[in-house]
């Protein structure tokens, strides 16, 4: 770029954006490439707002604009027009069945008188173009049946292309293809001149930073929803305080943030059994009297420490010592019994009864010693030696082979081996009992519920000991019994662990005997709090987890709606307005103000700032720009001004769309009438224009420029009947007609008067050619205006045609003698004149009313042919 040369909106934007957050680069990218952003573009782009500020998950990647991507932008869309509006419902008394067409090219005009129904069409247009000021279509209120939801049919061409037709229904936004349509009225004037105003119409560049700010709008609508939910998705935990603020825990969750590290949150939510169990009593304790529940620790340590003698007493009898020294005890007690066994064999192996020596004989052997030595023979010695002897069980005398016998028995009973045998077996049977008799059951000891509820795996293992001891016996007698069975491995003893609680139990009645001071009992009930909030984290620290994950998303949704603020946007849509738009929009004010006023309204138009990336104009006195240009300008020059900034902004549009005009002027207009006109036959060369008015000058005003100009014209009517307003009507009413169709109207209606009077129907014939001299009579005198003075003079217009009056010399007397035979017969006929009561002429027959509407023909066709010759 030349050093000194302005630069290009373009390169103002790609040297702004390159200081943009990514995905701004990507919107502008994208408006460069396809102009106007889809809800699918907004969807993207919000997704990478999000991923540039750190969201997870979105795997798409923003693309930059770049000077290529201007290469393939294309236009915002073809040359817009109108081709009719059809099939209207519920506007205003507009009449069903009609189809309101317009010319494809050039100008058309509709004429109406108030009432007619051009303000329905043109709100119509109104709701479905662009327009500044859209006035609400209301239905017909007189009709009790009509509803509200207006709708048409509206057909259109897009570069002279005719379109399928959009069936439009009122929904209060205007079409998106039709918005390129814009409609003019004197409401949309006053904004113009009153308001601060937007340019309607864009250029490139100065287009993109208005997109780029409508995405902005739009995203920060999607986060600004976003942001709503996830405030409400805020856990009520955290709003209703479910924990104490003032524990470690409570400190961290009170405090939680995006970037808030829970590591040591986990680390508190590992808690111990003792830790719950310290809560438990701390909780129960801590709701009543401490002395009291002093009391009670104290009594449940001594209880534990009795729990834990009588436990380890109870064990020791199936330590591994006491139950080798019982089976020690049974093998001897088992092999002594057999050696005394052996012994007596050899002594009483001849003795017929079974048992002799056993230990049923044993005791009966020793009951009658005693029985001997006690009642029957105190003096004599057992068994007794003597032959003869009586028998102390029998009664009956002993003889030498029963005293051997019994001899025999006392030596066996004397004997070491019987002796030991017994020793060993009492022995036995004592231990036995021993272990038969130990309380190895919980259900022996009264702390067994009490232990099971404070320390459940405590009381899990009391009770795996105790069944170990039980298992163990149950081995043991069934070795006593004669089964093998080895001893099995020795449970520890929980002894020491019961003995650890107790003391436990007694340093904490100590404490609860100190926490009758508020003091220490505060630093219990925080011990309290704080294990309270630690055994909550198996639920909260879940929740904190989805709360950091919450603001975290709440954080980068705040830090992405700080990026959609379109400040920076509307300072570059001001430089660039500034630089590149401004100094147009002022130039083509000036050239517009200066065809519609001539240099009698001295304003101009300046930038007054902007809103969302879109610069704003406004118009000022040059004289004195504090001024209220409304207040200061007549109605007329408002409306100059006004149309003047309006087709301003349409210079700068990149296509020639159709433009409506509702009523541009008025009776208080009538100085500006024909600059208007003219300005609106010029602008009908480069696009279709579309006027509305029911002011007849205007309208020839319109009608006699299009002509002059070679602009394609049309001209339409409309009018109220007992179906309605809105009736169409191809033409003009026949006071706007001019005549070549009035001559064409006259004939036609000559051939219509033919018929009734081929019917004989005289009195309708006769009404029918009374009209016909009427309208031909006003012909004659329109042909006089507008033939034979060439409308050098015109009625009710505000100036003298004086370049045409060279023609008016092709006037010659037989002209003005024909002009008046024609006008005579006209007055000979019309019933304007009230005719004598006894003429009671007839109407002239049909062939004359053909006759007199060639004859005024050829007298115009004459007059003309002459005036062509007249340089």
């Amino acid at each position: 770029m030349a050093v000194g040369q302005p630069k290009s909106a373009y390169q103002m934007i790609l040297e702004w954006a390159s200081s943009r957050p990514l995905w701004q680069q990507d919107a502008l990218r994208r408006i460069v490439s396809t102009v106007k952003l889809n809800a699918s573009d907004i969807d993207e782009l919000t997704e990478l707002c999000l991923k540039g500020k750190g969201k997870i998950g979105i795997e798409l990647d923003p693309i930059p604009l770049s000077r290529e991507d201007r290469l393939v932008r294309t236009t915002a869309g073809g040359t817009i027009s109108l081709l009719s509006v059809s099939d209207v419902r519920h506007v205003n008394q507009l009449a069903a069945g009609q189809t309101l067409s317009f010319a494809a090219n050039g100008l058309t005009v509709i004429y109406g008188d108030n009432g007619s129904g051009k303000s329905g069409y043109s709100r119509i247009l109104k709701r479905a173009c662009h327009a500044r000021f859209r006035t609400e279509i209301l239905p017909d209120e007189f009709d009790a049946t009509s509803s509200r939801g207006a709708s048409a049919k509206i057909e259109y061409a897009d570069e002279r292309q005719a379109m399928p037709p959009i069936p439009w229904v009122d929904d209060g936004v205007p079409n998106h293809t039709l918005s390129a349509v814009t409609v003019f009225d004197r409401e949309s004037g006053a904004v113009h001149v009153r308001e601060q105003s937007e340019i309607a119409f864009r250029p490139f560049g100065l287009d993109i930073p208005d997109e780029l700010a409508a995405a902005c709008v739009a995203i920060k609508e999607r986060l600004t929803a976003e942001q709503t939910r996830l405030n409400q998705a805020c856990d009520p935990t955290f709003s209703r305080g479910g924990f104490s603020p003032t524990t470690p825990v409570g400190r961290i969750l009170a405090n939680l943030k995006a970037d808030t590290d829970l590591t040591p949150l986990e680390e508190l939510s590992i808690i111990s059994e003792a830790e719950t169990e310290r809560f438990q009593r701390l909780t129960e304790d801590l709701g009543r009297d401490p002395l009291i529940a002093s009391a009670e620790q104290r009594a449940w340590a001594a209880s534990l420490f009795r729990f834990a003698d009588d436990l380890e007493a109870a064990l020791a009898q199936f330590s591994a010592a006491a139950l080798l020294a019982i089976q020690n005890a049974v093998e001897k007690a088992g092999a002594r019994r057999a050696t005394a066994n052996l012994a007596a064999e050899a002594l009483f192996g001849t003795v017929v009864v079974k048992g002799v020596g056993e230990e049923a004989w044993r005791q009966l052997w020793e009951a009658a010693r005693r029985y001997s030595e006690q009642d029957s023979s105190p003096h004599e010695s057992f068994p007794p030696s003597i032959e003869g002897a009586p028998c102390v069980l029998c009664q009956q005398p002993l003889g030498v082979a029963a005293l051997q016998r019994m001899s025999t028995f006392e030596a066996f009973v004397c004997n070491d081996t019987g002796r030991l045998a017994d020793e060993a077996e009492a022995l036995r049977d004592r231990l036995l009992s021993s272990i038969v008799a130990a309380p190895i059951r919980i259900a022996a000891f009264p702390l067994r519920r009490q232990l099971a509820v404070r320390h459940p795996e405590l009381a899990r293992k009391v009770l795996r000991c105790l069944a170990s001891a039980r298992l163990r016996r149950a081995v043991c007698l069934r070795g006593a019994e004669g089964a093998h069975a080895a001893i099995l491995e020795v449970i520890s003893s929980p002894a020491e662990e019961l003995r650890a609680v107790a003391t436990k139990a007694e340093r904490y009645a100590e404490e609860l005997s100190e926490a009758a001071d508020l003091s220490i009992r505060t630093l219990f009930e925080n011990e309290r709090d704080a294990l309270r909030d630690r055994i909550a984290l198996k639920t909260l620290l879940l929740k904190a987890k989805t709360e950091v994950v919450r603001l975290a998303d709440l954080d980068r949704v705040a830090k992405c709606l700080g990026e959609t603020n379109t400040k920076a946007i509307t300072m570059l849509g001001n430089a660039i307005a500034d630089e590149v738009v401004t100094p147009r929009i002022r130039d083509r004010f000036q050239e517009e103000i200066q065809k519609l006023a001539a240099g009698r309204v001295r304003v101009d138009v300046v930038r007054s700032g902007g809103k969302y990336g879109s610069p704003q104009y406004q118009v000022r006195l040059f004289a004195n720009d504090r001024a209220k240009v409304h207040l200061v300008l007549s109605e007329g020059e408002q409306t100059c001004v006004a149309l003047a900034l309006f087709l301003t902004e349409l210079a700068t549009a990149s296509s020639a769309s159709t433009l409506v005009f509702d009523d541009p002027v008025s009776s208080l207009d009538h100085r500006w009438r024909q600059k208007v006109a003219e300005r609106l036959v010029e602008e009908a060369k480069l696009r279709q224009i579309i006027v509305f008015t029911h002011d007849l000058v205007f309208l020839n005003d319109l009608q006699t420029l299009a002509g002059s100009e070679g602009v394609t014209h049309k001209e339409t009517s409309l009018s109220r009947s007992g179906s309605g307003a809105g009736i169409v009507e191809d033409g003009l009413p026949w006071i706007g007609q001019r005549l070549p169709q009035r001559l064409d109207a006259l004939e036609k209606e000559a051939r219509a008067a033919k018929t009734l009077f081929d019917a004989l129907d005289d009195e309708a014939y006769a009404d029918a050619a009374s009209k016909f001299y009427n309208r031909l009579r006003s012909t004659w005198e329109r042909a006089l205006e507008d033939v034979a003075f060439c409308n050098v003079v015109h009625r009710h217009r505000d100036y003298i045609n004086a370049k045409d009056l060279k023609k008016v010399t092709a006037l010659e007397a037989a002209d003005v003698d024909a002009w008046e035979a024609g006008f005579k017969t006209c007055c000979e006929i019309t019933d304007a004149h009230d005719p004598a009561r006894g003429r009671n002429a007839s109407p002239p027959p049909p062939v004359d009313l053909l006759k007199h509407v060639a004859d005024l023909g050829i007298w115009v066709a004459s007059l003309r042919d002459r005036h062509k010759q007249i340089s």
